[in-house]
């Protein structure tokens, strides 16, 4: 497996307002989860198989909607992009931290927290 890369927790801390807007009560596991979900899948091969016309055929489920190909890529692709933030909370667990509360503002407001 190739060596991560070095995650720079963001300059400016979250603006304390700004957090307890997006995190009422704490940041918890929920949220944690939420925002390693959307790591691991926003821009990346799913992001590309979502892009383009809705077609009528997706609505079908006797259809598959992705291939094998797509599936093993989608799931590598996710297995990598969380290894390298697991890496990252086994090195500097409050840059984990930081990174992912900055991931989950920017992506995952409004979620199910």
């Amino acid at each position: 497996m190739k060596k991560p890369p070095n995650f720079r927790a963001p300059d400016l801390p979250i603006p304390p307002e700004e957090f307890a807007a997006a995190y009422p009560g704490g940041f918890t596991i929920r949220d944690e989860a939420n925002a390693l979900t959307a790591f691991a899948f926003r821009n990346g091969p799913l992001e590309n198989l979502h892009a383009g016309k809705a077609s009528p055929l997706t609505n079908d489920p006797t259809l598959s909607r992705f291939t094998d190909a797509e599936m093993k890529e989608l799931m590598i692709n996710a297995s990598t992009k969380l290894a390298e933030l697991l890496t990252l909370r086994e090195r500097d667990r409050s840059q984990y931290l930081r990174v992912l509360q900055h991931y989950g503002v920017m992506y995952c407001r409004t979620w199910n927290r």
